[in-house]
């Protein structure tokens, strides 16, 4: 789209705006809620009207105002939750609508997902207790762990390594399914989860998160410390982080996808469950650092 100087443009994360400046591959553009920024001419925009007898305020469209480049990131990324959603509009420009999204983060965790609520769902998983059948419930966690690129291959092979043990195998079948469908409050149920997986010597955040997450289509929300960090850090969120997975850190990491669910859904965008926020977080970070698409 080619743009001049006082063309008014709407943005699909920042809204309307006019250009100020033209500078070469890039745009200042003055938006009537999201301030100065500089865009570039790549980023998805459309023409616009201006709004009837708006007036943009004496002096605020200062060339020498701070700007968010969207489309690549720099050296130094802005923690900004609305540069985080144009990072994700510019690489999913239907959002949640688009099959770009739903093959690249939504199918596979959906999988998982299924395989987990047909073969541990609770009546097959009281089942196979009921029966003894410990090794086969592994087996099962196992293969629903192997399924999905959440978990970082040598946290997988710690993990697999406890749960092959066959002295380890009776304790953790029960602690799963405690963890899942126990009656008891969860903090209590997380917190002997992770005192299990700690014996085990597979004690980290995502596996301590990773079946949970699944099972309740991410309600109870998947931790990848780094990423959340740097979410929590942009909404001004502390998450009491402690390396060692917690039941404060935890809860305080239900309250970040909570908000990042309400940002998303105050810009007009729908995620379909708590997978497709964890996908948009994950993703939009990435494209932050440069490293979406190129396995890191």
């Amino acid at each position: 789209m080619h743009c001049k100087a006082n063309d008014w443009i709407e943005h699909s994360a920042f809204g309307l705006g006019r250009v100020s400046e033209d500078r070469g591959d890039r745009l200042d553009i003055q938006f009537i809620n999201s301030g100065v920024k500089t865009i570039l001419k790549t980023a998805e925009f459309r023409p616009a009207v201006s709004p009837p007898d708006f007036k943009f305020p004496r002096g605020s469209g200062n060339s020498r105002a701070p700007r968010v480049k969207v489309g690549r990131a720099p050296s130094r990324p802005r923690l900004d939750f609305d540069y985080h959603v144009s990072c994700f509009l510019n690489h999913f420009a239907e959002g949640f609508e688009g099959q770009g999204f739903h093959i690249a983060e939504r199918e596979y965790k959906g999988i998982a997902a299924s395989i987990l609520k047909d073969k541990l769902g609770r009546d097959a998983f009281e089942g196979l207790l009921r029966d003894g059948h410990y090794a086969e419930v592994c087996a099962v966690a196992k293969t629903i762990l192997q399924g999905t690129n959440l978990v970082f291959r040598i946290e997988k092979a710690k993990f697999v390594d406890g749960i092959d043990n066959a002295a380890n195998q009776e304790c953790f079948a029960n602690a799963l399914y405690d963890l899942l469908y126990g009656s008891g409050d969860m903090d209590e149920r997380f917190t002997k989860f992770c005192v299990l997986l700690s014996e085990m010597r597979a004690s980290t955040w995502p596996i301590a998160t990773y079946y949970q997450f699944l099972a309740t289509d991410g309600r109870w929300m998947f931790m990848k410390p780094s990423i959340m960090k740097r979410m929590a850090e942009s909404l001004k969120i502390s998450l009491n982080y402690k390396a060692e997975p917690n039941w404060p850190t935890y809860s305080k990491l239900q309250e970040l996808a909570d908000r990042v669910e309400l940002e998303l859904q105050n810009r007009g965008l729908k995620p379909r469950s708590r997978i497709d926020v964890q996908g948009f977080i994950w993703t939009c970070i990435q494209i932050e650092g440069g490293k979406y698409d190129k396995g890191e």
